[in-house]
């Protein structure tokens, strides 16, 4: 997950960063699938957030690993 010329410990800080996001983005999509059960429209709002914020991440960091040589 990191760049070339990283060190170990900045790769694992990169690896850590993402479980800890990833989740953090359950813990929202949870929350916002128990809003919208309940009748709340903000949560279906919050499920969809959640899901474009971890996406992004998600994609970032795959296309900068497959960017390094």
């Amino acid at each position: 997950m990191g760049r070339l010329g990283q060190s170990v410990e900045q790769q694992a800080k990169v690896r850590m960063s993402y479980v800890m996001s990833s989740v953090a983005f359950g813990v929202l999509l949870i929350s916002g699938i128990a809003l919208g059960v309940m009748g709340n429209p903000a949560g279906w709002i919050l499920c969809v957030v959640a899901v474009a914020l971890w996406s992004g991440l998600h994609l970032t960091l795959k296309y900068t690993r497959q960017a390094q040589p």
